[in-house]
């Protein structure tokens, strides 16, 4: 099975973590608060689910790990946080808009 297949069913689930740190890296902020300092630049996701996104995140890191370095993580980080940020506006359940989550980024970064 394919590494984000087995992600898909982790969050179809519901067996990813329900406290976990947040992110904060390569221009990338998911936090739960509002007072949270950020650079100019940065994509900032406010959420009261932080813990699961910033997991989301994460793993999607271990997948793509070989495909990231030092120049187009401030691609890849910064591209989750806006597609997060767009699908959260639609009022998308957090299981929802973790599969967006993984779809878009396969279909921009390649199936793994």
């Amino acid at each position: 099975m394919k590494k984000l297949d087995e992600l898909r069913q982790i969050i179809e689930k519901g067996k990813f973590p329900s406290q976990f740190p947040e992110f904060a890296g390569a221009n990338l902020i998911i936090t739960k608060n509002k007072d949270r300092n950020f650079h100019e630049g940065d994509v900032v996701v406010y959420s009261e689910n932080a813990s699961a996104l910033s997991w989301l995140v994460v793993e999607l890191k271990k997948i793509y790990d070989s495909e990231i370095d030092y120049i187009n993580k401030y691609d890849f980080y910064p591209s989750i946080g806006k597609l997060i940020n767009r699908y959260m506006t639609k009022e998308g359940h957090l299981f929802d808009v973790m599969l967006f989550i993984i779809d878009e980024i396969e279909l921009e970064w390649g199936t793994k």
